[in-house]
């Protein structure tokens, strides 16, 4: 089928159409949860961002609720309404897990803060840097084989909702750019700060979610399990595989995110040019 005209009417109908359609209508409660051996629920103990999982989650429910109010256009009204919906599930299906599993977490403070439209987009740019991190560390704990299908199958559900989020989100903001006039080099330039902005303010909090005297750390406790053995070759070849497999599930007429992708291609091609690591020579007498 041809593709619509960014910024134009088809184009809008298309990503919200498509968006809305591809909702799967569940509650957390009702999903196949296994049950888990003693090893599996003490590695999920053992992974250190629950709390700031959950927090981001809620954060992100009343964040695009709020939003949704401002928009005048009934279609993108309609989705965003949706996306909020479903950011606020993912909340209750880790509040559903961890209290299932009995992980005791601390829960962290949500805010009161007024929502702008700049709020929204810094956080959709998020959305593409931490999916693509996600789906390389959902790859890795399938490879791996670390946890039951079963439960493997619930997060992938998890993260493909995550994929049709960023998706959505780069043709909405695509629509309004083109509807705006900006130019491609003004777009990009504009991307790559909201991309600077949004990894900072994840950073920011992640830490303000450790409740504990530690900061997150995301190479210990379960994350370890998953990049024990693993070269950062090996992550961005796993990540970028399975960020194709998610967008191809996806109508193809829709734009993709590109930056964090293309940015993830350059850093692979550079680790692929590097010489093989030489071995250092065993010490006399070992």
């Amino acid at each position: 089928m041809k593709k619509p005209r960014t910024g134009s009417p088809e184009h809008r109908d298309l990503f919200c159409r498509t968006f809305v359609e591809t909702h799967r209508p569940f509650e957390p409660e009702q999903l196949p949860w296994p049950q888990l051996d003693a090893q599996y629920v003490e590695l999920l103990r053992a992974f250190p961002f629950w709390s700031f999982a959950r927090s981001m989650e809620q954060e992100a429910d009343r964040m695009i609720a709020t939003f949704s109010k401002t928009l005048d256009d009934p279609s993108i009204r309609a989705a965003v309404e949706l996306q909020g919906y479903e950011e606020g599930r993912h909340g209750r299906l880790l509040n559903h897990m961890l209290e299932r599993y009995e992980i005791d977490v601390p829960r962290v403070p949500l805010t009161n803060l007024p929502v702008t439209r700049d709020d929204f987009v810094v956080f959709g740019f998020s959305e593409c840097t931490d999916s693509f991190v996600g789906f390389g560390g959902f790859a890795l704990a399938r490879r791996k084989q670390i946890f039951p299908p079963a439960l493997l199958d619930i997060f992938e559900q998890i993260l493909f909702e995550e994929a049709r989020h960023i998706v959505f989100f780069i043709n909405w903001w695509r629509y309004e750019e083109a509807r705006a006039g900006t130019s491609r080099l003004a777009r990009t330039l504009s991307a790559l700060r909201y991309h600077a902005r949004a990894i900072a303010h994840t950073a920011q909090g992640a830490q303000g979610a450790a409740v504990a005297p530690a900061p997150v750390d995301l190479t210990s406790g379960g994350s370890q399990a998953i990049l024990e053995g693993v070269t950062p070759k090996t992550f961005l070849e796993v990540a970028l595989a399975e960020n194709r497999a998610m967008m191809e599930r996806i109508d193809r007429r829709l734009l993709r995110p590109q930056i964090v992708p293309s940015l993830a291609t350059v850093a692979l091609l550079g680790l692929r040019l590097l010489p093989p690591r030489v071995p250092e020579p065993l010490a006399a007498g070992s």
